[in-house]
């Protein structure tokens, strides 16, 4: 009992830093239909300064805040002084671009911090609970409350909020909302900032779990795709469900099976639903009037 306790828990929580991962692919797609390769170097990035903010004793409600505002605004610069003027022309060259981005900052992070994990400083308790008999570290609860709250939190703007509703609507129809006098590129900056900051969220989730690892952080990133994929792409609440299976398919492979058929498994589920419903479970079908 206490082994499937445990691999639901750990299903859990992989699968909400997988949601924080995909909830930015997701408003970056809503937002100007680009699909960004770049969110396992934000969540990256916002490791590694989480990382130097603890190691500089900052608290850690300030050490999170300034991680996220600093990764979110550097996001929004870089699409305002690079990628606007490529999306201009082609969602997929941006896209593509956003792969030199990615690796640009892997490479600065690598130059600055190395390549070996580093171990945080105690910044949250290292007490554990017992829950349905499962163990549930605290950092874990963290990581699960910052998915949650941040889905809720974009879910709600999303659906009462100015900018979610021209985000909305550049979603649903951009030439329509350009009509409309919604400024596209000021939504996908907004949009930008918002993966940006998820983004850092995840990699800050993922280093109190275990250590600020690089190639820990770069496989989560990657592994953060099929989740997005599964979930729909364009979909906020989607993203954090898709991660939440992908998470469960993975822990019933790697106990019946072995890990090493775990990443099999998730890019066939990947290729599966591209297959047989490329909107994903929960995103929106595009109609294409020829």
């Amino acid at each position: 009992m206490s082994v499937v306790a445990q691999a639901v828990e750990g299903t859990i929580v992989t699968g909400s830093i997988y949601g924080l991962v995909g909830v930015g692919f997701a408003l970056l797609f809503r937002a100007s239909k680009v699909l960004s390769f770049a969110q396992g170097g934000f969540m990256l990035l916002g490791a590694f300064i989480f990382y130097s903010m603890v190691d500089a004793e900052r608290p850690l409600p300030v050490a999170v805040l300034l991680t996220v505002i600093g990764v979110a605004a550097f996001s929004a610069l870089v699409y305002v002084l690079i990628f606007a003027r490529v999306a201009a022309r082609e969602a997929f060259a941006t896209s593509v671009a956003t792969i030199g981005l990615a690796g640009v900052l892997q490479a600065a992070v690598g130059i600055k911090y190395g390549t070996a994990p580093l171990s945080l400083p105690d910044v949250v308790s290292d007490r554990a609970y017992r829950f349905l008999g499962a163990v549930v570290p605290v950092t874990d609860i963290v990581a699960v409350a910052m998915a949650a709250i941040v889905v809720a939190v974009l879910v709600l703007t999303l659906r009462h909020s100015q900018i979610g509703l021209r985000m909305n609507a550049v979603a649903d129809n951009a030439t329509l909302a350009v009509h409309l006098g919604i400024s596209s590129a000021r939504v996908a900056t907004v949009a930008w900032a918002l993966a940006g900051g998820t983004a850092a969220l995840a990699g800050i989730a993922f280093s109190l779990r275990s250590a600020v690892d690089p190639a820990g952080v770069a496989n989560i990133g990657l592994l953060a795709f099929p989740a997005i994929i599964l979930g729909g792409l364009g979909s906020v609440g989607g993203a954090l469900a898709g991660g939440l299976m992908l998470a469960a398919v993975q822990n019933v492979v790697r106990i019946g099976i072995g890990a090493g058929w775990v990443d099999l498994f998730s890019f066939a589920i990947m290729l599966a639903i591209l297959f047989f419903r490329p909107s994903g479970l929960f995103g929106k079908a595009e109609v294409v009037r020829l």
